[in-house]
């Protein structure tokens, strides 16, 4: 893509715009996506649609986005319901006991923004412990950054802290100071201008209050039962940020896009922020400022998973974009855990040359997350950056270029996700035995796993495959191409 493009070059998709009749033409005629009302595009990629017949894997993603947009309510409503009886199971002590207390009439009712309740991630994989092999635990003298030190050292708390982020403040506040003894600085709820609504969750921790020498900025991702955030993860809508090229719009807007057609005005340097409607980008950024002037030796992690770890990945290019060089010098590295991918060749290039080695991406099996948006020539050009880490199972890890079955929807690899869903299923029963008890599964786990069978993929995006496949795993050897005899 032109290097030299005008600020308003992008693509959106309107995916409630979409219709049943719009993907069985697309499939049937494979017409122009230009002709289509659901899309709206300006400059080059006006040109690119025009030029270029869609594919099966276009209209399955839309189709895809349709159906999400169709369940979003009742999705939302079923995770709500799923997630408030597990946890009024959970708080009365099992289902025996809450038989008892409800004989009793001394049933504890589950408060949504309490301490104690959980997310469905945290029902999966209530750990909250580091690893008890880790250096860092005691030690946290920042030496000068070696390669692979900041996955070493780094990736477990990171794991940690993208977990968590899924959970409400209180709970969050009570993992950093209570079980990680760290210093919790704040929980972010933030604006986001196009759902009129506060859609963006992060938080901030330093490792002591005083005298701090790291600060982790870790983003909420990809929420089970919002479709709206699956939506966003598949979606192949991008525009033009100058240097740092194409970008997804969703991950934007998310952070803070206040234009969605124009990026100098979408994320203009400053910005008066309302204090009831805090923009991620801004009020993050200001937030680490202020950290950095008291503790001026520290150095910051950001992380997420997921969706999270989109966010996290775009973060530093935006204070990139604008000469944030106070907040960049102190940056130690950007750790993201099943991240979807961000932007084109153009802006894989600017973060690789604004990171380094310091953008670790870790990728568990066929996760199905890493492997949207789907990388289409011209239509939807997305590419990965940073140096990936992929987990083949618990056991071993590789760093590869690219990782099998990089398009969600390739063919080759059907019956090998197939075949990886059975697989840890099957060794998640035995995990605990084989691995001790801190690696046991529930029943809730379980049955999380049991949806890979269904649809492959996404139980590998589990949080808690992570964990594990992080704690577990050796590296086989170094590499920057795939082999496939290791899989």
């Amino acid at each position: 893509m032109a290097s030299q493009s005008p600020n308003n070059h992008y693509v959106i998709y309107r995916h409630e715009k979409i219709g049943l009749l719009h993907i069985l033409s697309l499939l049937a005629f494979r017409r122009s996506l230009a002709n289509y009302n659901f899309v709206e595009c300006s400059g080059e990629k006006h040109v690119d649609l025009k030029n270029v017949q869609v594919d099966v894997h276009t209209a399955r993603t839309l189709l895809v986005q349709k159906f999400f947009s169709v369940i979003s309510k009742q999705l939302m409503i079923f995770g709500r319901v799923i997630e408030l009886l597990l946890n009024l199971i959970s708080i009365n002590g099992g289902i025996i006991s809450l038989m008892w207390k409800a004989l009793t009439g001394s049933i504890k009712i589950p408060n949504s923004k309490a301490a104690n309740y959980r997310s469905i991630i945290a029902l999966i994989d209530d750990r909250l412990n580091f690893y008890k092999s880790e250096s860092w635990i005691n030690n946290f003298a920042l030496i000068e950054l070696r390669e692979g030190r900041l996955y070493k050292e780094y990736s477990d708390l990171a794991m940690m802290a993208s977990k968590v982020a899924y959970e409400n403040a209180a709970y969050i506040k009570e993992a950093v100071t209570d079980h990680w003894k760290m210093h919790f600085v704040g929980f972010y709820s933030c604006w986001n201008k196009f759902l009129n609504n506060n859609t963006t969750q992060a938080f901030i921790f330093t490792d002591k209050a005083e005298d701090a020498k790291l600060i982790v900025l870790a983003f909420r991702g990809t929420e089970p039962f919002n479709a709206r955030d699956w939506i966003t993860d598949i979606d192949l809508s991008c525009l033009y940020m100058g240097k740092l090229g194409y970008v997804h719009i969703g991950f934007l807007k998310a952070l803070g896009l206040q234009d969605e057609t124009d990026y100098q005005k979408g994320f203009p340097k400053e910005l008066d922020v309302k204090p009831d409607q805090p923009i991620a980008y801004y009020t993050l950024r200001e937030e680490l400022k202020s950290l950095l002037r008291k503790h001026k030796s520290a150095k910051i992690v950001i992380t997420g998973h997921s969706l999270g770890g989109a966010l996290a990945t775009i973060f530093p290019t935006l204070l990139g974009m604008h000469d944030q060089n106070d907040v960049l010098e102190s940056l130690l590295g950007v750790l993201t855990f099943g991240q979807p991918r961000v932007g084109d060749a153009g802006f894989r290039d600017y973060v690789n040359s604004l990171m380094g080695s310091s953008y670790y991406r870790m990728v568990y099996r066929f996760d199905i997350v890493p492997r949207v948006p789907l990388d289409i020539p011209r239509i939807a050009p997305f590419k990965h950056g940073g140096i990936c880490m992929y987990y083949n199972g618990w056991y071993t890890r590789k760093v590869v270029e690219e990782v099998p079955a990089p398009n969600y929807f390739d063919k080759e690899y059907i019956a090998p996700e197939y075949a990886n869903a059975w697989g840890d299923l099957i060794k998640g029963f035995f995990l605990g035995i084989t691995q001790g008890k801190y690696f046991k599964e529930g029943i809730i786990s379980l049955l999380y796993r049991a949806m890979g069978l269904i649809v492959p993929g996404v139980a590998s995006h589990s949080p808690r495959d992570y964990v594990n496949a992080r704690r577990l795993s050796k590296i086989v050897t170094k590499t920057l191409f795939y082999d496939k005899s290791l899989f």
